[in-house]
């Protein structure tokens, strides 16, 4: 009973320090406020439930009689590399003064990029078709120097303006379900070697360019296959998309020089992810 109300109290000291560190620390404001206090408090609940069940299933508990599980469930541990993909897109003049509000900068062009990330899930044993995991990635495409156009044109005629070369590094931080299926069942992997699976859920997404930062909320699906060189160690590919919804980027310059403003776009992202994966039964053994 000491031990569960020890644990009470430290899941309830790391919650409270989570959400008041951004208070005192002055980590921003308003919005920003909000989301560092969301983040340290689901921050703080994950970091309390990671250390509930490593003391859970520690040696000294599970001698008392815990009983490791025999499902044909597992945990797994990835580490990916791969390529990042942004579409063209259309930026909105959202808060500009006129005559650019309200008008239209047609086909921003981003170059492809290079992807890297981990995850660390679960699929369960009573139901081992299903999962779940947790994973954050990084991205970095470099958008270069372009003349873009401006729809409609304006009233002096203008119809076009340079966008100076910039870059976006993202962020992606991403809770997945998980559906997966096996073929190539043997004694050794009998769930199947080769594993395809789909996934979707909702994630944070922070966008880094060279004048702000945006955070935003996504969406991710996910499709991949998965082949078990052994019963611990996979190798996978995966395609990855996932999408931001009006994205608010500040302090935009026009051909680099005043007006400046802030632009509002869609983020649609593709992914393409070659990893390793490292599974196992239980945190203190296979």
């Amino acid at each position: 009973m000491r031990q569960k109300m020890a644990m009470l109290v430290t899941c309830a000291c790391l919650g409270v320090f989570g959400t008041s560190l951004p208070i005192y620390a002055g980590l921003g404001s308003g919005v920003d406020r909000r989301f560092n206090m969301a983040m340290f408090a689901v921050g703080s609940m994950g970091f309390s439930a990671l250390a509930y069940y490593m003391y859970h299933n520690s040696p000294a508990q599970r001698s008392k009689g815990y009983e490791e599980s025999l499902g044909l469930g597992e945990w797994f541990l990835a580490a990916y590399s791969g390529l990042s993909y942004l579409p063209s897109t259309d930026w909105s003049f959202f808060q500009f003064p006129p005559p650019y509000r309200g008008r239209t900068a047609k086909d921003i062009v981003y170059q492809p990029g290079v992807l890297a990330g981990v995850k660390f899930g679960r699929y369960f044993d009573g139901l081992p078709f299903f999962g779940m995991e947790l994973e954050t990635n990084f991205s970095r495409n470099a958008i270069r120097g372009q003349q873009v156009a401006i729809s409609p044109p304006l009233p002096n005629g203008k119809s076009s303006f340079f966008y100076g070369a910039d870059w976006f590094m993202i962020w992606n931080m991403q809770f997945n379900l998980l559906a997966r299926y096996g073929f190539l069942k043997d004694k050794e992997v009998p769930f199947g070697r080769l594993q395809p699976y789909i996934g979707i859920g909702p994630g944070f997404e922070i966008i880094y360019g060279k004048t702000d930062s945006a955070k935003n909320f996504a969406i991710e699906t996910l499709a991949g296959i998965r082949y078990m060189c052994t019963k611990n160690i996979g190798i996978f590919c995966e395609y990855k998309f996932s999408y931001q919804f009006k994205v608010e980027y500040e302090q935009v310059l026009i051909d680099k020089r005043p007006p400046q403003g802030t632009m509002s776009f869609d983020v649609p992202h593709y992914r393409f992810a070659l990893g390793v994966s490292y599974h196992f039964k239980n945190l203190f053994g296979n």
